[in-house]
């Protein structure tokens, strides 16, 4: 297999593979070879591939071996108690001898080896490696196949030592044989070839990181030339201005050997492109992005007939060992090198094509030194010295290789795995390009004359001529078309104008027209108008948006500005300049409708999706760095959890906050090299995606702006979204929201079964049931309000109105909870805290948050109200206080002060408010965004109190895919008192529905079913004349042998779909054979044109009775038909197996698996469940332990049982078992955890756990009859368990213990029949407290 298969197969981002032809290479040992090294002939360094790393003195000190390279020293870690350690030091492997006895031949090389002459010559060059040593000449005869990358494993480079390592303090070299040379200036060399870690495969360079150290050379100008693609043009130019360096854009392309249309495995030619002026870029552009649109195969791939169109502002380079020429020189075929040179001087000009040379210590690039120079005099074509930079410094080769397996998924003792051939590939400096290539010293000032000559620059200053112009059949002038929408929609909206309102409109008009914006505004109201026409779900709006009335005029959102004192200049301030950002929310399903409708209007060309690219974050690169080091997956895991998670997180700052991370790298040499190699990969590009959301729109085609990307048919921009707002294009988020999808699938429901239309924005926001529901908690699937902790602090606030709901979604974010936010405005809203303005002035703008500055808005009211501030200063004010700029907030703070004492406030006073605006503003949320999700929420909440039924089968639909989800949602359903039918082929259609109050399971749910089998099903039986299957036989029958087979009958008898038939569920199962036969039996018979018994009695228009029986079959037993249901349903349907044990379960444990997500980190707790699943693993010291998925009635949780825990309920820690479990609840690992202590047996638990039963007892109503009988169960449950009965009289009560004589063994049967005897919860056991620990059973 082909290294390009190889790659391919690893299913890695398109055009990931690109570095194998040069630089990649898979090692394949031939013990046959046994003929000196060739390294050693020459005198050069030899390298082992998979050499050991030596010991490591504690403290990341120096290896104990010294290298023999050059290396600096490693820092040692820090012993203060916070300090971090410097884990970049990466220790140098010592490269111990080959085996001579090995030979390893490139798998790159086998790319061309695309014939039998090809093979037979490889032989030959294999062989011809036998001898003692292989001269240039040798080289070029042979062909050259290795390239840069091809270094068989025990072979080294042909430079010598001294150019394989940096120069020291200035230091200078001679060239191979070269007499000395002046220094030369530092400007004077210029990188022209440089990879940074938007080569996806095999560069790590961050793009600032090059510029910083461009700039510490003294550089002034560089160029970025990523394999195939631009992603990081527009960031690389942004870094190098910002460091002082002139930036060239360029790629590095791949070039097909014919038409970029041919699907052939010959590897395409690398070639250099670099961008010298404005026309060169968009070539560029152009040339990037139909490599992937037109000639992507498994690379992007431009041709011959593309470059002749677009060659115009562009310079060409030969690039790597890969090139055209290279190629073609290497293997001796000169006048083609010749050729090939000629014609890409023809193609560019004479004077824009170049010859590059390189030395990265590789034989090959030494032998077209010695051909290149007469190519270049032969053909005038000039040879520039480039270092083809993959990583930043020699040490970084080290995280350049890991980098290289995490991508290809290999180890790093992986002998067959891809590596580049040398540490060489590395951002050299001037002084060190001088000494390599001091005998070449015109190659080195052609760098600088060709980056003289670039003149290009991104125009960053934002104007809207960019912006795609709207039209639409019969409207010649937009503005006016734009005025008469929002009058027409001010006039629907508000027959009674509010004062105020229409002065607000004509002013945001006004701005909009000012600004350029009204095609803006037109194309959104225009795609929302055509989602609401085709029945598509449209949010009521997010962000900042809904603040603006013209928006809500448009009917873009729903929320009403006006009323909730949401303000336009948050959203659009003529003092900042830039694009409005209005993110739509479509109903989930539909939301692709709606992104093509938007590119049939505006043209395929002009719309597009936005690239994202996802980097190594801190817990990630630990575990894959971990992986490929080979460290065992339960100790990388374990250090991975020590890392803080949340966003921000870096591993800087988990070492600095996580003693025990320095403790391990001190104690370790595998940690250290794992945090160190960790900390040069991290931030690293991995791969690139397209953004859930974001879509851009152009007036011309994107290709003249940005470049294009194409994967999976989807076209998107190559600049991540951050960039194109720069660029100053249109972005528009298209978001999918799953909530939406619900309350139109509720909708749906509600409209069939009560022949009601809801129109939530003709509804008021007032409804009491609403209300109740969410006093009381009871949000589980209520949109924004699912935790635990945001119900806590519902039933604390106790909201009676919408804006505490606008409030509530303000209130709970780390801020708020973390200043006690929340509590303030609890208390006051409760009266429990009298409310307090600082000034009358302010109290109307504080008065609805209680006194609180909960909003930015309300920041902003503040600066204007009092301060005297415009709305667009105050806006400015706002977002200086989120960039905490102290400069401007000293100048800010002065002039509110200022017009605060202007208008009768004392300065001290002033002073004070205006710090402590400052203070909330770390706090404060954009209210319009809030306002517009309680929109939802209360919608959502709505739905729930009032067709409870309806609300949650839409729910549980959402989840269809996602099990664990489908059971939580299903005990809610059962707490609600919302009976649940299993499916059935009689009534159940594709989702969950609703019939006759109860919620009926979706058939699609069903395992191994399909939807194509389910819709075949459901349209079938609205066929039938009674709408239901008479049998299985004519279930059979009526569907046919396309969509009836035998699994597909046993799973839907496994959850029950046939109920409705047969209630014996084996039996049907177990008739699924012969009633697949019958029925392909009959269908023959039809098709052969005979008459059946069934059709003579439906030709005389009699009912067809079919006497079809199952055989018989005993029914399965009840754990038996739970088992099958978690099969087929992935949960337990009809029943639980804990269900049984529920007073025994609800006695003892702490709370459910479900609640442990509101339990805080370290808190003991009592959980019991059901184990579903197991994972064993051995610790660095040889012990075993076990990660566990405990399971109950609400949800799962994973239980960490340690060695110490493991051995001594070992026996107990297996699947299907049922315990208790006591322990800690961890939340270091990106999912919360218990951590285990004890676990005890369901049999035991009554005995070990239990510490004294309560019998409670009205003392009025309970009977001597019913005491004797109570009597009598305990006598018959008789154990050590102590029993106290508590009788209850006018609110007061007394305890009677009974004597030991009366002692029970309290387990589920002793509760549940004390219970049923008294007609009521009255018994419960109460357990151990976590103190008195576990007892022995």
């Amino acid at each position: 297999m082909s290294a390009s298969t190889y790659l391919s197969s690893l299913s890695m981002p398109s055009g990931a593979a690109d570095c194998i032809d040069s630089k990649i290479r898979r090692t394949t040992s031939i013990s046959s070879f046994a003929g000196r090294r060739r390294g050693a002939a020459r005198g050069g360094r030899t390298v082992r591939q998979n050499a050991s790393p030596p010991p490591l003195d504690p403290g990341l000190q120096q290896p104990a071996q010294k290298s023999r390279r050059a290396s600096p020293p490693s820092a040692a870690i820090s012993a203060e108690k916070n300090a971090s350690p410097n884990f970049n030091a990466v220790p140098h492997r010592e490269h111990a001898p080959a085996d001579p006895a090995k030979f390893h031949v490139s798998c790159a090389m086998c790319l061309h080896i695309l014939d039998d002459a090809r093979a037979r010559s490889a032989r030959a060059r294999v062989s011809r490696a036998g001898s003692p040593r292989r001269t240039d000449g040798d080289i070029v005869a042979s062909g050259g196949r290795g390239r840069k990358a091809l270094r068989p494993a025990g072979d080294c480079p042909s430079t010598p030592p001294e150019y394989n390592r940096p120069a020291v303090n200035g230091e200078s070299r001679p060239a191979r044989g070269a007499p000395a040379v002046q220094p030369m200036e530092r400007s004077d060399f210029v990188h022209l070839h440089v990879h940074s870690h938007y080569s996806l495969l095999d560069g790590t360079c961050r793009v600032p990181d090059l510029a910083r150290r461009a700039a510490e050379f003294g550089m002034t100008h560089l160029a970025l030339t990523d394999h195939g693609n631009m992603f990081g043009a527009v960031e690389f130019y942004e870094s190098c201005r910002g460091a002082g360096i002139t930036p060239i854009i360029g790629m590095e392309a791949y070039v097909a050997p014919g038409s970029r249309h041919d699907r052939t495995r010959e590897p395409p030619a690398h070639l250099v492109l670099l961008v010298c002026n404005p026309t060169g870029y968009r070539n560029l552009v152009r040339l990037a992005s139909q490599a992937y649109t037109e000639g992507f195969y498994y690379r992007p791939r431009i041709d011959k007939e593309l470059l002749a169109a677009a060659h115009e502002g562009l310079i060409g380079l030969s690039a790597c060992l890969s090139g055209e020429v290279n190629r073609a020189a290497l293997e001796g075929r000169t006048a083609e090198a010749q050729a090939a040179i000629r014609r890409y001087q023809e193609v560019f000009g004479k004077e824009n094509f170049f010859l590059e040379i390189m030395r990265n210590g590789l034989p090959e690039q030494e032998a077209l030194l010695k051909t290149l120079p007469a190519l270049a005099a032969a053909t005038g074509a000039p040879l520039v010295a480039t270092a083809d930079v993959h990583y930043l410094t020699q040490e970084d080769a080290r995280a350049h290789d890991v980098h290289v397996c995490i991508n290809t998924g290999s180890t790093i003792d992986d002998g067959a795995r891809m590596r580049l051939a040398s540490e060489n590939f590395f951002f050299r400096s001037p002084a060190e390009m001088q000494q390599l290539f001091a005998d070449f010293p015109d190659a080195l000032l052609a760098t600088r004359r060709i980056a003289e000559r670039i003149r290009f620059d991104f125009d960053f200053n934002f104007n809207a001529g960019c912006l795609p112009r709207f039209s639409i059949e019969g409207v010649a002038d937009n503005t006016a078309f734009f005025r008469a929408r929002c009058e027409e929609g001010f006039t629907r909206r508000y027959p009674s104008p509010p004062p105020g309102a229409r002065a607000r409109l004509e002013h945001e008009v006004s701005v909009i027209e000012r600004m350029g914006y009204v095609d803006y505004f037109l194309i959104v109201w225009d795609f929302i108008r055509y989602a609401r026409e085709h029945g598509i779900p449209v949010g009521p709006g997010r962000g900042s948006a809904a603040g603006s009335l013209v928006a809500y005029c448009l009917g873009i959102t729903q929320i009403e500005p006006l009323r909730y004192d949401l303000l336009f200049e948050r959203f659009l301030n003529e003092d900042r300049i830039s694009m409005p950002d209005i993110d739509i929310d479509f109903c989930m399903d539909r939301r692709g409708e709606v992104i093509d409708y938007v590119k049939r209007k505006y043209g395929e060309d002009r719309v597009a999706q936005i690239i994202t690219f996802g980097r190594m974050a801190a817990r990630a690169v630990i575990r894959d760095v971990g992986r490929v080091l080979g460290i065992p997956l339960r100790e990388v895991d374990a250090i991975a959890k020590k890392i803080p998670g949340g966003p921000g997180v870096t591993l800087s700052k988990a070492f600095k906050e996580e003693p025990e991370l320095r403790q391990l790298a001190q104690q370790d040499s595998r940690y250290r090299e794992l945090f160190a190699v960790a900390q040069k990969l991290e931030g690293v590009n991995r791969n690139c995606g397209t953004h859930a959301a974001g879509v851009v729109i152009a007036d011309r085609p994107l290709m003249d702006f940005v470049p294009l990307y194409q994967s999976g048919g989807v076209v998107s921009t190559q600049y991540s979204m951050e960039h194109l707002k720069k660029l100053g294009l249109l972005k528009m988020d298209f978001l999918g929201l799953r909530t939406l999808t619900i309350i139109r699938h509720a909708g749906t429901m509600i409209a069939a079964r009560h022949g009601l239309d809801l129109r939530f924005e003709e509804m008021g926001l007032e409804d009491p049931a609403t209300y109740e529901l969410l006093r009381r908690g009871d949000t589980v699937a209520v949109f924004q309000l699912e935790s635990a902790g945001m119900r806590d602090l519902i039933k604390r606030m106790a909201p009676d109105r919408f804006e505490d709901l606008i409030a509530l979604l303000a209130l709970y974010r780390p801020g708020p909870l973390g200043s006690n936010m929340d509590g303030t405005y609890v208390r006051r809203k409760h009266g429990e805290e009298a409310v307090q303005f600082l000034h009358e002035s302010i109290a109307p703008v504080l008065r609805e948050t209680n006194g609180v500055i909960l909003y930015q808005e309300q920041v902003m009211r503040i600066a204007n109200v009092m301060g005297g501030f415009s709305m667009n200063e105050a806006d400015n004010l706002r977002k200086a206080m989120g960039q905490k700029d102290a400069d401007l907030m000293g100048r800010f703070g002065e002039k509110f002060v200022q017009g605060a004492v202007a208008r009768g406030v004392e300065r001290a006073l002033a002073e004070s408010i205006f710090k402590l605006m400052e203070e909330f503003a770390k706090y404060g949320f954009n209210k319009s965004h809030s306002a517009a999700y309680a929109l939802i929420t209360y919608q959502t909440a709505y739905l729930k109190a009032n067709y409870p039924a309806e609300f949650m089968a839409a729910v549980l639909s959402s989840e269809i895919n996602a099990t664990e989800n489908v059971a939580y949602y299903l005990e809610e359903c059962r707490r609600m008192d919302i009976p649940i039918r299993a499916p059935d082929v009689n009534s159940s259609e594709d989702l969950f529905a609703v019939a006759d109050g109860a919620i009926v399971y979706a058939l699609a749910a069903v395992k191994n079913v399909g939807l194509k089998a389910v819709r075949a099903i459901t349209s079938c039986r609205d066929r039938l004349p009674d709408k239901r299957f008479a049998s299985l036989f004519h279930f059979c029958e009526e569907l046919g042998a396309q969509v009836v087979n035998k699994t597909l009958i046993e799973n839907l008898a496994k959850a029950g779909a046939f109920d409705s038939i047969d209630p014996n569920r084996a039996r049907v199962a177990a008739a699924a054979e012969t009633a697949i036969a019958r029925a392909n039996a009959r269908g023959r018979e039809r098709a052969q044109g005979q008459l059946t018994f069934e059709d003579m009695f439906a030709t005389q228009g009699k009912p067809v009775v079919l006497e079809d029986k199952c055989p018989d079959a005993p029914p399965w037993t009840e754990l038996q038909t739970l088992a099958f249901e978690k099969e087929v349903l992935g949960l337990y349907l009809s029943g639980h197996p804990l269900a049984r044990h529920q007073e025994l379960m609800e006695s003892l444990r702490s709370c459910t698996l479900a609640e442990t997500e509101g339990v805080p980190a370290g808190r003991g707790v009592l959980l019991c469940g059901q184990i579903t699943a197991v994972r064993t693993l051995m610790t660095k010291k040889g012990e075993r332990m076990a990660f566990v998925t405990l399971a109950d009635l609400t949800g799962s949780l994973e239980v960490v049982v340690f060695p110490e825990a493991y051995q001594r309920h070992k026996d107990l820690v297996a699947p299907e078992r049922t315990v208790f479990i006591r322990g800690k609840i961890d939340t270091r690992a990106e999912k919360r955890a218990l951590v285990a202590q004890d676990v005890v047996s369901f049999e035991d638990a009554p005995t070990a756990l239990g510490r004294v039963v309560t019998i409670r007892l009205d003392a009025e109503r309970t009977t001597v009859q019913a005491l004797f009988g109570l009597k009598n169960v305990l006598a018959e449950h008789r154990g050590a368990c102590p029993v106290n009965l508590i009788f209850h009289l006018n609110d007061k009560h007394k305890t009677l213990p009974l004597g030991p004589e009366f002692g029970v063994n309290p387990g589920s049967a002793f509760l549940r029949e004390v219970n049923d005897r008294l007609d009521g919860p009255c018994a419960r056991l109460h357990p151990v407290q976590a103190e008195e620990g576990v007892k022995t059973p």
